[in-house]
């Protein structure tokens, strides 16, 4: 393994262990009200461009940072919407009969 896919890796170890502890707390709290739903979308749209782009140059660090980045956002976009589907069960007032 050459230096530059070692500072590859390193890199998108780093960078992707960024959304780790957001994924941690929403997973552990059941809330995301601070997240908003774009923010993983959007991020996830261009790692997926990424990902196109390090299959077709065959970069391993490419390829592999930018699929674990994905499932990691694709994780807080099921927390949101867990979250938001969750307040508003909880906002609408009981049915009486």
């Amino acid at each position: 393994m050459d230096h530059l896919t070692v500072i590859g890796l390193m890199a998108g170890l780093i960078t992707t262990s960024g959304f780790v502890p957001q994924v941690i707390k929403g997973y552990r709290s059941g809330s995301m009200e601070d997240v908003s739903l774009w923010m993983p979308l959007v991020l996830m749209a261009g790692m997926a461009l990424w990902l196109m782009y390090g299959v077709f140059l065959g970069d391993i660090p490419i390829m592999l940072w930018n699929g674990v980045a994905i499932g990691l956002n694709a994780t807080m976009v099921l927390l949101k919407v867990r979250s938001d589907e969750k307040k508003k069960r909880g906002a609408d007032p009981p049915v009486t009969r």
